[in-house]
């Protein structure tokens, strides 16, 4: 039997634009003085969101970018919440709601980062939905929660109520891999939504690979083999901050080694949304 051809599923979290107290904990605790520059002189080392771009559209391939509307109240003395609220961006920013539209209006599919405790509220999976609807002029098919948080089948019921078509949320936050062995996107029945499991997510790729780069390709393009095998797509999740190459080296270079590897392969590249769609139409074909 031949092989499948390789599907290729591209996506970004957008958690946060701007670089606040990892000036701190990532350049003064780790001795890196230069990175303070970009404090100084008023650069956005995390915005990143043109490099994407401007990388994609090299190779001729669009990806799925979700962005986020996160609502967490800052406590300066609660340090779980840094995370959360310190660089967060606000979706009625001009600037953020230019890059938006010009991200789509060249073909990149805009999706919903559900904010932290949004998995387990209808409401706010309406709100946020909306707002991001608003600043893009668009309807808007999928979501992805922030941090992979979801109950099922809970937040899959929600969010079909809050109008969403997929979830893009199934993955592991502690390794690479699929969760619980589910490789293939799914429908699920009781909620009507489309699921996509994740494969690779960066942070995840770079700790099991030890920094190492190479490495770290080496495992990637395993779980590329795995899903051309499988017949599964290869989904893969690169925060826009992580092509910032002084607070994130080898991060951006592994990327674009995976979307070579993948054009060698004459791999399809889909968003999200295409994946939704075919599985639909295979579903009427079907019947």
């Amino acid at each position: 039997m031949s092989q499948q051809p390789l599907k290729v599923c591209l996506t970004h979290d957008i958690d946060r634009l701007h670089k606040t107290y990892q000036y701190l904990t990532h350049d003064v605790c780790k001795g890196r003085i230069r990175g303070l520059r970009t404090l100084f002189n008023g650069s956005r080392p995390y915005w990143q969101l043109d490099t994407l771009a401007d990388l994609e559209a090299r190779y001729d391939v669009r990806s799925t970018v979700f962005f986020l509307h996160e609502s967490i109240a800052f406590r300066p003395f609660r340090i779980s919440s840094w995370k959360l609220s310190l660089g967060r961006y606000s979706l009625y920013d001009p600037q953020v709601i230019h890059a938006i539209r010009n991200l789509h209006a060249g073909g990149w599919e805009i999706g919903l980062h559900g904010s932290y405790e949004s998995f387990k509220s209808p409401h706010l999976l309406k709100t946020e939905k909306m707002i991001l609807e608003e600043a893009l002029g668009h309807h808007v098919q999928g979501v992805r929660q922030h941090y992979l948080n979801h109950i099922e089948p809970d937040t899959w019921n929600y969010q079909k109520e809050a109008g969403f078509r997929y979830d893009a949320s199934l993955g592991r936050t502690n390794g690479i891999g699929y969760s619980d062995n589910r490789i293939r996107p799914f429908h699920h029945r009781q909620s009507g939504m489309f699921v996509i499991p994740l494969t690779i997510m960066d942070s995840c790729l770079f700790k099991e690979s030890g920094g190492n780069r190479q490495k770290a390709l080496r495992m990637a393009v395993k779980w590329m083999d795995h899903a051309q095998k499988n017949n599964c797509p290869f989904t893969i999740l690169w925060h826009q901050r992580m092509f910032n190459e002084e607070d994130f080296p080898g991060y951006r270079w592994v990327y674009e080694e995976i979307i070579k590897e993948a054009k060698v392969r004459n791999a399809e590249f889909v968003t999200c949304h295409e994946l939704q769609k075919r599985h639909k139409s295979m579903e009427i074909a079907d019947d």
